[in-house]
């Protein structure tokens, strides 16, 4: 599983809509979408900035990515 998939999942699995981290982040909703399908990967700045969006440890992605291989 990559990083954007990762974050995806758990967009879904805590009811988090991607126009809210869209907004919260300054991103449009199309860029936040490639994002989380994988179509775009994602910077070190903008994974800064979606992790103080939904108030998660910067590493918390990156161990969820450890844990499904």
């Amino acid at each position: 599983m990559s990083i954007e998939l990762a974050i995806r999942k758990y967009l879904i699995d805590h009811g988090i809509k991607q126009s809210f981290v869209a907004e919260k982040c300054g991103w449009t909703k199309q860029k936040t979408n490639a994002i989380a399908t994988g179509r775009t990967k994602i910077t070190a700045n903008e994974y800064g900035e979606l992790c103080d969006a939904v108030g998660v440890p910067y590493d918390y992605f990156f161990k969820a990515v450890q844990d499904t291989a």
